[in-house]
């Protein structure tokens, strides 16, 4: 079976790094981008299966790139997670089309429960319910 494509999309390099080798120790495919212009790209590029973002990286935001992705037909049923340090915004980030929102510092258990959710999932959902079935497998 191949494995996962997720794309994480972060502008510090160091944890981006460290969270692709998290993802691959668990079976995924990772690769990174560290600004809004190579995460669109990349996204067209390497066909991703889910998306893992900051909402805070040079370029657009998250938020923007998030929007951008879902009004294209091609992109929009990639899952994304927010994965940021930004508290508040969590609304804001459902309303953008995100399927999940995670702060920083994470718990990497969570966060893999939360892709595993949001793959199985996978398609226009909206963040709510990506939730509502997460909370369901506890």
């Amino acid at each position: 079976m191949a494995k996962r494509k997720v794309l994480v999309v972060d502008d510090e390099e160091d944890f981006a790094k460290a969270l692709k080798i998290r993802l691959k120790a668990n079976g995924y495919d990772v690769v990174i981008a560290h600004d809004s212009i190579q995460a669109i790209m990349m996204v067209y590029q390497e066909n991703p299966e889910l998306i893992i973002l900051d909402i805070l990286i040079p370029g657009e935001d998250g938020f923007s790139v998030t929007e951008r992705l879902k009004q294209a037909e091609a992109t929009r049923p990639i899952p994304i997670i927010f994965l940021t340090g930004v508290p508040g915004d969590e609304g804001r980030a459902y309303q953008s089309g995100a399927s999940g929102y995670v702060m920083k510092p994470y718990r990497p258990e969570e966060l893999l429960k939360i892709i595993q959710k949001a793959l199985e999932i996978k398609g226009p959902q909206t963040g709510q319910e990506v939730e509502r079935t997460i909370d369901d497998a506890f």
